[in-house]
């Protein structure tokens, strides 16, 4: 019986081995396995729009052409009766603004520019710009100029440059008045920056420290009038108009900017100081004040400037004489420049300028009605308010 079971056992597997190969040929195919998956699963990216780059002033299209520059330093000279301008095409600039009329304290001629604030803060009618290292440059390149040597108004110089970042152009015209027209207009890598024409560093005839303090910067809109001085000042402040007139001013002079376009004009103030003689009639003795000098700054904050400048004295005849257009589309005048308030009549005592400004001639002790003669319509006033003063606060007591 186990031999029939190991028989039959036997025969089975041989039968199963010998239709194995029929199986395969002709038998049902397993199905295939699946590919594995070559790429593996990652979390979707974040997409987050990206916004357009902002055009910079160094992807703006710079100017095209040659670059226009002098190969060497050169001057012009403008005169009229009034005045004696002397320009460099260096910077474009004025290194030398002569008043005719006037005289200094050695009796030479009244130079305005104060030579040594100038060399240190700026010359007259350089530019302003809010970049340090750009105004530097353009204040210091060497200029194309219309014209060199001496010329008489009615006269115009134009100064010009370029290079391949930058195009400056500074036009200038002269009448037989103390003003001249200013016209500017600088491009930066194909666009227009603001630039302001500046009287930056006081006056050649403020001569001791009094004369210093005496300095304001002073503006008007419509009829309000704006007199800042030393101590509310900040080098390098804007202040935003509209003006119908803004600038720098100290006892006697004015070097103020009469915008064509009141309603877009800006001004900026220069603050800086400079060591002086204690005594300029003693250069003997080296002692030496420090003392604050002040400037201005005016022009259109949007681009190009256009504007007329006055450099002259507080003299009110002279002042009446100047139309200052305004927004509203009146005229006005410069007797702004003109300051009556607390026996601060600035052209009452106009020593050593009073003859020179058709004021009479000062007397050794003159007294405060002898003082008023410069604006005699207000004497009246200047006298009752002396009186009312206490003796103590009275310019000259008991002589009213």
């Amino acid at each position: 019986m186990e031999r029939r079971l190991l028989l039959v056992f036997a025969l089975t597997f041989l039968i199963i081995l010998a239709f194995q190969p029929l199986v395969k040929k002709y038998g049902p195919q397993p199905a295939a396995p699946k590919a594995e998956q070559q790429t593996q699963n990652f979390p979707a990216a974040t997409v987050s729009p990206t916004p357009a780059p902002a055009i910079s002033r160094e992807q703006i299209v710079p100017p095209a052409g040659p670059g226009r520059q002098a190969s060497s330093e050169d001057e012009t000279v403008i005169e009229n009766d009034l005045y004696k301008i002397r320009f460099t095409n260096r910077g474009g600039q004025v290194k030398s603004w002569i008043l005719k009329k006037y005289t200094d304290e050695r009796g030479g001629p009244l130079e305005l520019v104060h030579a040594a604030a100038a060399e240190k803060y700026g010359l007259p009618l350089s530019l302003w710009i809010y970049d340090e290292l750009l105004r530097n440059k353009v204040n210091s390149v060497l200029y194309v100029a219309s014209q060199t040597g001496s010329l008489s108004a009615p006269a115009e110089i134009t100064f010009e440059y370029s290079d391949h970042d930058l195009a400056v152009r500074k036009n200038f015209s002269f009448d037989h008045t103390y003003l001249v027209r200013v016209e500017t207009s600088v491009q930066y890598k194909g666009g227009e920056l603001p630039a302001f024409p500046m009287w930056p560093a006081g006056f050649g005839d403020q001569a001791n420290p009094s004369s210093y303090a005496s300095s304001l910067i002073e503006y008007q809109y419509s009829t309000k009038i704006e007199r800042l001085a030393i101590k509310k000042i900040s080098g390098g402040n804007t202040i935003p108009g509209p003006f119908n007139w803004a600038g720098v001013a100290d006892q006697y002079f004015s070097a103020v900017f009469l915008p064509d376009e009141p309603q877009n004009v800006a001004m900026v103030t220069l603050r800086n100081s400079i060591d002086v003689p204690k005594d300029r009639q003693k250069p003997e003795n080296k002692e030496t004040l420090k003392v604050d000098i002040l400037g201005a700054a005016v022009g259109n904050p949007k681009g190009a400037t256009v504007e007329r400048m006055y450099v002259g004295p507080k003299s009110l005849p002279v002042l009446e004489s100047v139309r200052v257009p305004t927004i509203s589309g009146t005229d006005q005048d410069l007797r702004g420049l003109v300051n009556f308030g607390f026996f601060g009549i600035t052209e009452v005592d106009l020593f050593p300028y009073r003859a020179q400004l058709g004021l009479g001639h000062r007397d050794p002790d003159p007294d405060h009605q002898h003082r008023a003669v410069a604006a005699p319509h207000l004497a009246d006033e200047i006298d009752a308010e002396d009186a009312a003063s206490s003796p103590a606060n009275q310019i000259h007591p008991g002589e009213v």
